[in-house]
């Protein structure tokens, strides 16, 4: 083995790992290159899931469908799995001892008896294991079958050691990343959960069925197995309330305990090992619970029970849930006064008309090839999807796109802040990751005091040499028209996704670059357009979106737009959309 081979291979191995928030992408070409410097029969990765070294799941062609199931709360425990007591004892050294095991004959060493059948099948003499360590915790192995005219050196040993390493990390970078999609997509169910509620609220005109749909969302947004909506002096009522899920526990009783505790924190859980034992009495093994507040009044409190594990994540969900529960409540009660809802009609109407002036122009000439247009369509009156394109120079151009969780003036309200700030740093010249870290910065305190958060994707192109510079927070992917061989392709622009605005203060954004040159079209959207639902409630979904962008692209805008509204509105039968739409196009016009 040459040291030049070494070298190349571990600068190639690490590009792959800190360019990748998805380790099973990139896993089969960092196996490839390791072996272009050794030469061992095969290689193999095993991984274990949250420690549990029970079972160890095989990293191959034929599981890789399923292997990344592991990251996601939903993991199926019957998927494709082996039992780790079947594997020989010096793996089991290897792991547990967290050091490199090599058996040199498995027919010699009594370690290895039980595969020797596998290993005269497989036509292999030697094993090697070394683990993989993240966090102090072995998270896999990998190990290098060998046959009887392979050897390996004290370099290779070395070299293979550095490739388990970055393997290690990869896997954490991909367990963070799953984290941040699973928030997301959690943070987007609760938002959208309460406005089918507040539908609901308003045309039943029963707080009962309310406070049904809350219990039950609530025990799906927590994974939990019984949840609880308690609301004080709603309507003159002394209490309200509904309890979801396993009735041989008194959630209400263990909620009045746990506010004896403790009654200074908004919200707060405890799971088996931290949980008081006068809560336990009532069949509860873990509890999380936040208060419902309008301004410094406490008007109820939203809980949950017997949840495997409750986390900070949890907490910040329920914050947002529960202020978007007081938003519905107060709008309900508002609504019922006839006087005052004919002046909150007349102030939306104010309010739509402000926002056409928040927008930019939805049509601009980007070069002589090159245009960007959007179209938008709020839910209602007003809402808080937002696009803002600004002209920084003869060549460069800022595109941001946002989507605020949420309907109505205050998500309007937000929209106008964003706008402002965007602005600022745009003509402070600031780069994409930059311009994203220093709004949440600047935004952080106001959007955490009513538990509003927003998505957003800023990108920052060049006319001239068609370099595209983004950053994202949260947001969904862009899509991309490629054409390759007079092949069309529609390709995600699958970049890292970053925590949304107002949600961590201190989030650092980062940035990718890719040639917009290269692209007939690309689309930029929000949650409203893929997530439009028919009467059966089936959503649009993405892969509807990317359908109609291929059979559309090469149209102008103006008439991709109207083929959009059409086929939304055939899809889901409705003019309104339960949630706000915007879409935006960068097209390419080559000659």
């Amino acid at each position: 083995m040459k040291n030049k081979d070494v070298i190349n291979n571990i600068v190639e191995i690490s590009k792959l790992v800190t360019s990748s928030t998805n380790f099973f992408e990139i896993k089969d070409k960092i196996i490839e290159k390791m072996l272009n410097v050794i030469h061992p029969t095969k290689a193999c990765i095993n991984l274990f899931f949250k420690n549990n070294y029970k079972y160890s799941y095989l990293v191959c062609s034929a599981t890789l469908d399923y292997i990344p199931k592991l990251f996601s709360e939903d993991v199926d425990e019957d998927a494709i799995k082996i039992d780790f007591n079947k594997y020989p004892k010096y793996i089991h050294e290897a792991v547990f001892e967290k050091k490199i095991v090599w058996v040199k004959n498995v027919f010699e060493d009594e370690r290895a008896v039980i595969e020797r059948p596998i290993a005269k099948q497989e036509g292999y003499v030697g094993r090697i294991v070394f683990p993989l360590i993240a966090n102090n915790n072995v998270v896999g192995f990998i190990t290098c079958y060998l046959g009887e005219e392979d050897d390996l050196t004290t370099e290779d040993i070395n070299f293979v050691s550095s490739v388990s390493s970055l393997i290690s990390l990869s896997i954490e970078i991909t367990k963070e990343n799953n984290k941040v999609d699973t928030l997301i997509k959690k943070l987007r169910g609760a938002i959208n959960y309460i406005s089918k509620a507040t539908q609901e609220l308003y045309a039943n005109k029963t707080i009962d069925s309310f406070l049904s749909m809350i219990s039950k969302q609530m025990c799906k947004l927590t994974l939990s197995k019984s949840a609880i909506v308690i609301l004080n002096d709603i309507e003159h009522k002394t209490q309200s309330f509904n309890q979801y899920g396993n009735e041989n526990i008194n959630l209400h009783k263990a909620l009045e305990v746990a506010l004896k505790n403790e009654t200074k924190k908004n919200g707060i859980y405890y799971n088996f090992n931290s949980i008081k034992e006068d809560i336990k009495k009532q069949n509860i093994k873990s509890l999380i619970y936040y208060k419902l507040k309008r301004g410094n009044e406490i008007i109820g409190y939203i809980a949950a029970a017997n949840s495997k594990k409750y986390t900070d994540d949890d907490i910040k969900i329920l914050s947002i849930f529960s202020s978007q529960i007081v938003v519905a409540l107060q709008m309900y009660i508002n609504s019922k006064k006839a006087f005052e809802h004919k002046l909150l009609e007349k102030e939306l109407e104010l309010v739509s008309n402000q926002q056409k002036l928040i927008m930019s122009e939805s049509q601009i000439k980007f070069s002589d090839l090159k245009e960007i247009s959007f179209f938008h369509k709020p839910s209602k009156y007003i809402g808080g999807d937002f696009c803002e394109i600004i002209k920084i120079d003869e060549n460069r151009v800022c595109i941001f796109i946002a989507d605020v969780m949420g309907h109505g003036i205050l998500s309007n309200y937000f929209v106008a802040m964003i706008k402002g700030v965007l602005q600022t740093l745009v003509y402070e010249n600031r780069s994409p990751g930059s311009i994203l870290t220093k709004m949440n910065k600047i935004l952080y305190k106001d959007f955490d005091k009513v538990n509003i958060f927003a998505t957003a994707r800023v990108g920052i192109f060049n006319s001239k040499d068609g370099k595209g510079v983004v950053s994202n927070a949260g947001h969904y992917h862009p899509l991309g028209i490629k054409k390759i061989d007079n092949n069309i392709l529609v390709e995600e622009l699958d970049f890292d996704k970053g925590m949304p605005i107002g949600v961590l203060e201190d989030m650092e954004y980062k940035e990718y670059e890719y040639n917009l040159n290269e692209y007939e079209l690309i689309c930029m959207f929000t949650d409203g357009v893929i997530e439009a639902s028919n009467k059966e409630g089936e959503e649009y979904g993405l892969e509807g979106l990317k359908e109609f962008i291929y059979n559309n692209y090469n149209l102008n805008s103006g008439d991709i737009f109207e083929n959009l509204k059409k086929e939304l509105y055939d899809f889901t039968g409705k003019d309104s959309f339960d949630d706000d739409v915007l879409i935006l196009f960068i097209t390419n016009r080559k000659l």
